[in-house]
């Protein structure tokens, strides 16, 4: 359980370092934005004023006509109230007067060259459309171009984009938290199930639904546990059923011979044909089980080419006319000829001989066996048709059930074993094809094997 809970930690301070280097990244690229979009605007606003000093001094310049005579009074007061630091340059270079420490004050200079290097902006002072100087300007605040104004509402952001991101931080850890629960507990529920299945609880279920990955896990890991408990419950058929059908002849074996070492039945020809046909039974018993098992497990030998399955089918209704015969059954085929499938014609001979020994045994007598075979939509079609008993849908879900029987005690004394059917399923798999059945209880059964044909036909 603390792995559960360790789980669930650690995506919640996943979630936790997700947001907070996203929001640490989003305030980081939107202070810089902000910032570079703010010194654009106020240098802007500085050249506005350097623009506003230069016009005020061309007046000025007009009126003295030379720099010696200029009034700088209105000037000083200019930068004064705009916190600006202002100097005044002529043709040549030379400072002609500048700001001093003292508000409202300029002061002049009669040579020298400055340094530009702190200048922020510059405007050119004309009269009468020549260049008598230039002007300029640069804040006098701490923070260089921005205002005490500016610095404050610069801070005032910057403190407002930290918040915002502290709040997106805690928002994003909650959510993360909330959402990494939701992930954790079907999670756990899906560990808890699998280590009640892995105890031996066959019927434990998550009952997950839905189209998230831990839904779709949670009702595989149902699905997994359906197959496990049908596949169990089929052993354990398996098992009882195998046990039952050694059991009868083995059991008459045994009383005949035990009849026979008494003296109550006499060890004649009688007696020892019994004894032979229930050897013979179990001999054909425990010989289908092993191919069937054989057959499950695919190392039954097919020997797969391209053939024409008529041939088989044809082999197959011929080795069942003297049962049809003995059973007073009528036997018609329609066989086409020319088609060609990837198979083995040995093991096609054995399906349909299974499905017309099956149609024998559910039939009465004077009824008709049909056999066909036809291309049809890229398929060889194979059918056996009876006029028996037929199946109910119930019946028809179990057909391919080993050791089912649709009428137990009739096939069991007509020596059916109840697992043609499956070999038959088994067979038409391993040609890539299919077995299905149509059946109405009281006029028929019909069998249809669908094996895919090849593109070169016969």
């Amino acid at each position: 359980m603390r792995r559960h809970g360790s789980m669930g930690l650690r995506l919640s301070l996943a979630f936790a370092l997700v947001a907070a280097f996203t929001a640490v990244l989003a305030a980081i690229i939107v202070t810089v934005s902000w910032q570079y979009q703010f010194k654009t605007y106020v240098t802007a606003r500085l050249q506005d004023r350097a623009q506003t000093a230069a016009t005020a001094m061309e007046d000025e310049y007009a009126a003295s006509g030379s720099w010696d005579k200029v009034r700088f009074t209105q000037l000083a007061y200019f930068g004064m109230m705009n916190d600006l630091n202002i100097r005044v340059l002529d043709n040549d270079g030379t400072l002609v007067a500048y700001t001093t420490d003292h508000a409202g004050q300029m002061a002049t200079s009669t040579g020298g060259r400055m340094s530009l290097a702190d200048v922020s902006v510059r405007a050119v002072v004309l009269v009468n459309g020549k260049q008598v100087g230039e002007i300029l300007v640069s804040s006098s605040a701490p923070a260089g171009l921005l205002s005490d104004r500016d610095v404050q509402f610069q801070r005032s952001t910057t403190l407002a984009l930290a918040l915002a991101a502290l709040l997106a931080v805690i928002a994003a850890s909650v959510a993360g938290a909330l959402y990494a629960r939701s992930i954790v507990r079907p999670v756990n529920d899906v560990t808890h199930v699998a280590a009640r299945l892995r105890s031996g609880e066959a019927d434990a279920r998550t009952g997950m639904a839905g189209t998230d990955a831990v839904a779709q896990l949670g009702e595989t890991l149902d699905s997994m546990a359906d197959t496990i408990q049908a596949e169990r419950e089929a052993e354990r058929q398996l098992t009882a059923d195998v046990a039952h059908e050694l059991r009868t002849p083995l059991q008459a074996i045994q009383a005949t011979v035990e009849a026979m070492q008494d003296g109550v039945l006499p060890s004649d020809g009688k007696r020892l044909g019994i004894l032979h046909d229930e050897t013979m039974r179990l001999g054909r018993l425990t010989g289908s089980i092993l191919e069937l098992s054989q057959l499950e497990r695919r190392s039954a030998r097919f020997t797969m080419g391209s053939i024409d399955p008529a041939g088989a089918v044809e082999q197959a209704v011929e080795g069942s006319r003297a049962l049809m015969e003995a059973r007073e059954l009528a036997l018609e085929s329609a066989i086409e000829h020319g088609l060609a499938v990837n198979g083995d014609s040995d093991r096609l001979v054995q399906a349909v001989s299974n499905l017309l020994s099956n149609a024998a045994r559910y039939t009465s007598a004077g009824g008709t066996v049909r056999v066909t075979l036809r291309g049809e939509d890229g398929q060889a079609l194979i059918e056996v048709r009876d006029t028996g008993m037929g199946m109910s849908d119930e019946e028809r879900e179990h057909a391919f059930t080993r050791f089912w029987r649709a009428d137990p005690a009739r096939t069991r004394a007509s020596g059916g074993l109840g697992i043609g059917l499956s070999v038959v399923r088994e067979i038409a798999e391993r040609h890539e094809g299919a077995v299905a059945i149509e059946s109405v209880p009281g006029e028929g059964t019909t069998v249809r094997i669908a094996l895919p044909l090849l593109g070169d036909q016969v």
